[in-house]
């Protein structure tokens, strides 16, 4: 097993806890693929491609490195289709890198996709669903979103080897949790600059309005208030008397 990766790998946890994970998996990818769409395809395909390339951007963290995860990018843009892109991409890593392993696919899959689940409420909440936040609140957003996916990430892989491994992974889980709060702070900076780019260009593809078109709304909205507020004045105002 790779010293510092959230993919566990093969004849590393106990017949009982990867069978679990196989089960718990199978159910989420379930709910993904309930009701999916023909035009949401294109959309799992991309984001499933930008996972996979993730895991071959290595960033040093003396004295080892670390691999990107972007499962928070994942989770904000694909919601609850997030565990199709990262089941095929687990899938792909393990078949074509050796990074991780297929025993544990269901494990892995687990880890990584329930907090990208978790990604995308907070992500608009912060980052504001009236569209009037802008590009630099959507930055802040996805960065701090980013960083605590991360470190949600590294809790459940550290908790899933304390007490699912076959031997005793203490003395690396703990490490590793550390040095996954540095590449938060990595991860945090590139899915902020994505979102910050996303608002600006295609702000549907992280389910936020477009700004223009909630500020348009806002001066309509206007005038019609405050005739609700005040009729007697708005009538005089129509009239000229």
């Amino acid at each position: 097993m790779p010293l510092f990766a959230v993919h566990i790998s093969d004849n590393v946890l106990s017949p009982p806890f990867w069978l679990a994970g196989f089960a718990v998996g199978a159910f989420l990818l379930v709910v993904a693929l309930w009701r999916i769409r023909d035009d949401e395809v294109p959309r799992i395909g991309l984001l499933t491609a930008a996972f996979f390339v993730a895991s071959s951007i290595h960033v040093k963290v003396p004295p080892t490195s670390v691999h990107l995860l972007l499962n928070a990018l994942v989770g904000v843009v694909l919601g609850r289709r997030a565990p199709l892109a990262i089941a095929v991409g687990l899938l792909l890593q393990a078949w074509l890198l050796a990074h991780g392993g297929f025993t544990t696919l269901g494990v892995n899959l687990v880890v990584i996709a329930v907090p990208a689940l978790l990604a995308g409420p907070p992500f608009r909440l912060l980052a504001g669903r009236d569209g009037l936040s802008g590009p630099r609140r959507a930055f802040w957003a996805g960065a701090i979103v980013a960083f605590f996916v991360v470190i949600v990430t590294a809790f459940l892989n550290a908790i899933v080897l304390i007490t699912g491994g076959v031997e005793d992974w203490t003395v690396i889980a703990a490490p590793q949790f550390a040095v996954y709060l540095v590449l938060g702070i990595i991860e945090g900076l590139i899915v902020g600059m994505t979102a910050e780019f996303l608002v600006r260009v295609k702000p549907d593809l992280v389910r936020l309005p477009a700004a223009g078109c909630a500020r348009t709304a806002e001066v309509h909205e206007r005038p019609a208030a405050l005739a609700v507020a005040d009729p007697v004045t708005s009538s005089r105002s129509r009239t000229g008397s």
